[in-house]
């Protein structure tokens, strides 16, 4: 099979010759323009082989200038729709466009987005949470706006040659976890923004990465998505096994993101025979359940990558 061909099967669950595999990094490449963040993907992805190209999205959502805290309704109104004209779309999307003329038709592009509440917050500060409670209608307005802009750049997105979306959520973390939330925010502030930027996307293919740790998976069972992307294997996050038994939709992980780096080879096999026994070769994708750290071991990798091949 080729990239896409393989791809596509695991995402609708027919037969494959062997599940796709995919790993992604950060690049810190906010600072870079976006041919410059494309060709840092292609290397990566060339030097691996992966069966799909993950595109990091580095370029923060923007903050209105001069703001560092969510201190008043006044501050949260601040977050207007804006133009894809920004700095922030404008590279990504030419990102999008190089990464697609560089690797050609056939390798399947996921572009990375993030929900509406952490685009705010994982660029202001977590701590500000709170504020989104305390000034109930300005927050709406503001999420409101952040969503808006963010449709806007799905529909763009996919013109520029992505196939699909790797949508980042926190709305899955429980209270008392880093970064969750209640209940109640998630149903007010989380849920129905979440639900607008899956219902832009549709037609393309989504992958709904279900962020954190603490996660309560009844929040987002029934969101429109082609398939899951969790940390299986972090404590107290479900198994495999788990979610195959609760969903039909393709599942993406099985690789535990923050100890590859020092792990032996031989551990690191017993993890992707483990994943496969849980998962089954269709609807799988072998992934980590993140980010894997930049300083992973080339070596590591390398070895993901040519035992992968037989399996």
């Amino acid at each position: 099979m080729k990239k896409r061909e393989r791809f596509l099967a695991a995402i609708e669950g027919r037969a494959v010759d062997r599940p796709p595999v995919t790993a992604w990094v950060h690049f810190l490449s906010d600072h870079l323009s976006g041919e410059e963040t494309a060709v840092l993907h292609a290397k990566f992805l060339r030097a691996y082989d992966w069966d799909v190209a993950k595109l990091m999205n580095d370029y923060r959502y923007p903050v209105p200038p001069g703001l560092e805290l969510l201190d008043s309704a006044v501050a949260l109104r601040r977050f207007k729709s804006l133009s894809l004209d920004e700095r922030a779309f404008a590279e990504q999307l030419r990102a999008i466009e190089s990464l697609r003329r560089e690797l050609g038709p056939d390798w399947p592009i996921l572009d990375t987005l993030f929900d509406p509440y952490q685009q705010v917050l994982r660029n202001v500060g977590f701590s500000q949470a709170g504020a989104i409670v305390m000034h109930r209608e300005a927050a709406l307005e503001m999420l409101d706006a952040v969503a808006d802009t963010l449709c806007r750049y799905v529909a763009a997105a996919r013109a520029a040659g992505a196939d699909g979306f790797f949508l980042s959520i926190n709305g899955a973390i429980r209270e008392g976890f880093p970064r969750g939330a209640s209940e109640a925010v998630f149903r007010e502030f989380q849920r129905p923004f979440d639900l607008r930027l899956l219902a832009a996307a549709e037609g393309a293919v989504r992958v709904l990465h279900v962020h954190g740790v603490g996660l309560d998976l009844d929040r987002v069972l029934d969101y429109p998505c082609e398939a899951f992307s969790v940390s299986d294997r972090l404590q107290g996050n479900p198994t495999l096994a788990q979610l195959r038994e609760r969903t039909g939709r393709c599942l993406m992980g099985g690789i535990d993101e923050t100890r590859i780096q020092e792990r032996t080879l031989p551990d690191v096999r017993a993890e992707i025979d483990d994943a496969l026994a849980q998962a089954g070769r269709e609807r799988f994708i072998l992934a980590p359940g993140c980010t894997l750290p930049s300083f992973s071991p080339q070596r590591t990798l390398r070895h993901v990558r040519d035992y992968t091949q037989r399996i």
